[in-house]
């Protein structure tokens, strides 16, 4: 099962293991309890990954928070590689600020208020001129979200944020904020990526699932 949906399975007051089970057939299916017990080696291995993974799909406000502050330890590791000599209170807001909207566009999902493009969130449009030629519909991938659902975001909206606080010209940012902030995106998909292998690993072991 999907680290993202055991998060709402795993949660005590969530009904969803009642219908996991009901189509869960042999003696491997998980019960609540294992579930419970793999998201707690999780969180004790992975605790940015499972909280980045908690922020993007159950909205859980600690959660976000905890993710923000990891992120931010690793924004300010990486700030040299990018801005070798930048100091400041100035540029250390600006860094703060880049981590807070990177967090905020991983956490996007179709159910996040006005993240929807405008294919619905389904990722795909209706290829008219296909289902004219074959006579039934065809789908093809939505132009504006390459699949993802989401309405695309633009950076100027980073490079603004951070003008408030930091001068930075267009094409300072587009050299070195930019890739920046990709690193940042990065990783929080890798911790992402890391936590869902943890907790594939530790389920693996059920039943009787040890650390």
């Amino acid at each position: 099962m999907r680290l993202k949906y055991a998060i709402t399975i795993g949660d005590p007051k969530s009904a969803q293991i009642v219908a996991y089970q009901a189509r869960s057939t042999g003696d491997s299916h998980l019960t609540r309890e294992d579930i419970v017990t793999a998201l707690g080696v999780t969180q004790s291995r992975c605790r940015a990954g499972l909280s980045l993974i908690y922020a993007k799909y159950t909205k859980d406000p600690h959660a976000a928070e905890v993710a923000l502050s990891e992120l931010k330890i690793y924004a300010f590791q990486i700030a040299e590689e990018y801005f070798p000599g930048h100091s400041g209170t100035g540029f250390r807001t600006a860094l703060t600020i880049m981590s807070m909207l990177a967090l905020e566009e991983y956490c996007r999902t179709v159910d996040t208020p006005g993240a929807k493009c405008m294919c619905g969130g389904k990722g795909e449009i209706r290829d008219l001129k296909s289902s004219r030629r074959k006579g039934r519909p065809v789908s093809k991938t939505c132009p504006r979200c390459h699949g993802t659902g989401l309405k695309p975001l633009t950076r100027s909206r980073c490079h603004h944020a951070i003008l408030k606080h930091y001068p930075v010209s267009q094409p300072t940012f587009s050299r070195h904020w930019n890739p920046f902030y990709d690193a940042l995106l990065t990783w929080c998909e890798r911790q992402e990526s890391i936590a869902e292998a943890s907790y594939n690993l530790v389920t693996s072991l059920t039943p009787g699932i040890k650390e």
